[in-house]
């Protein structure tokens, strides 16, 4: 006799390898995506910090910008210099927020995940913390 299609059991086994394939590709996914903000996030900070280095070590070069010259920069003022492309730190699309400290040289400027999108970073990221010291030295913690 002919077979002219598939039976019951052969598409149940068919649903269940693709559901099990599905999954390991979501978490997959997820991982992955948490890694590039992550990654993105981390090069910000490095930019911020090098941004702020350069402004401590030659504040003149942002007379012609009509920026208050501190001795403490703000995000704003290392954008409005032209030293800092973007800013980020007020930005309520971005996963983290970036603290610029010029006093302590222990950590230059801290980046930590903001409360309000831990459910969009993986489990890896909930306590992370990335800290560029003076040296221009980034040391993660989890």
């Amino acid at each position: 006799m002919k077979r002219n299609g598939f039976t019951l059991i052969e598409l149940l086994i068919a649903a269940t390898i693709i559901g099990i394939l599905a999954v390991f590709a979501t978490v997959a996914y997820r991982n992955s995506a948490s890694d590039a903000r992550a990654a993105s996030a981390k090069a910000y900070a490095n930019a911020l910090a090098q941004a702020a280095q350069r402004y401590l070590l030659d504040p003149s070069a942002c007379y012609s910008s009509n920026v208050a010259i501190t001795s403490t920069p703000t995000v704003g003022a290392l954008v409005q210099c032209g030293l800092l492309e973007t800013d980020r730190s007020g930005d309520n699309s971005e996963y983290f927020s970036y603290a610029l400290n010029t006093s302590d040289s222990s950590c230059f400027v801290k980046m930590t995940p903001k409360s309000a999108y831990l459910g969009k970073l993986s489990d890896r990221y909930k306590r992370y913390s990335y800290c560029v010291s003076d040296a221009g030295v980034g040391v993660e913690s989890f």
